[in-house]
């Protein structure tokens, strides 16, 4: 009788090994494998409750601004730029300047490949670039005048490029690559020239 319990005893014990190793183990390591998913999706949440916070006080932060500082932005970036009222205001700022107005024209619409960057599945997009060339001749002082009043306009005018020629009589002949910045984001190329 020993003898044979002795060995349904080994062989309840090899069982026990086979069923540890074949059911119990797996499940363990999915057990594991379960914990690891729980602790990056705890971790993800987290970050995710962080975005959420900023988010939510940066909303706060765009609320609190006051109704005539938005009017104010929207003035000063505009969701749409209208060329035909830009390069008048060069021909108009170009008087005042009292520089001998040659030229003004829109040389075109984009934003630089340079500028896109993605973000997750959103996609940020660096303010719409209108671009325009003014010509103009005139003495230094009327040239430095016509920059004061570029700078001083109720929209940003920037100056991306100039070129400045002696001409006789102490008169100066300058060509400038100019920049207007707006919010919109669809706008197919065009070209006006006056």
């Amino acid at each position: 009788m020993i003898t044979k319990s002795l060995f349904i005893q080994i062989a309840m014990i090899a069982l026990s090994i086979g069923i540890i190793i074949t059911f119990v183990n797996p499940k363990f390591s999915e057990i594991g494998d379960l914990q690891d998913d729980i602790a990056v999706y705890q971790a993800e949440q987290q970050k995710v409750a962080g975005v959420n916070a900023q988010l939510s006080s940066l909303i706060n932060v765009l609320d609190g601004v006051a109704p005539d500082d938005q009017k104010r932005l929207l003035r000063y970036m505009p969701d749409e730029v209208d060329t035909i009222s830009v390069v008048r205001d060069l021909k108009i700022i170009s008087d005042e300047a009292d520089v001998v107005y040659i030229s003004a024209a829109s040389t075109g619409i984009g934003v630089p490949a340079s500028e896109r960057e993605e973000v997750g599945r959103a996609v940020f997009v660096a303010p719409r670039v209108y671009s325009f060339s003014l010509s103009v001749e005139g003495t230094y002082e009327q040239v430095k005048n016509l920059f004061v009043l570029l700078e001083q306009n109720n929209y940003p005018i920037e100056v991306k490029n100039m070129s400045v020629q002696k001409k006789t009589g102490g008169f100066l002949s300058v060509d400038i690559d100019l920049s207007v910045y707006a919010h919109e984001s669809n706008v197919a190329n065009q070209e006006i020239v006056f």
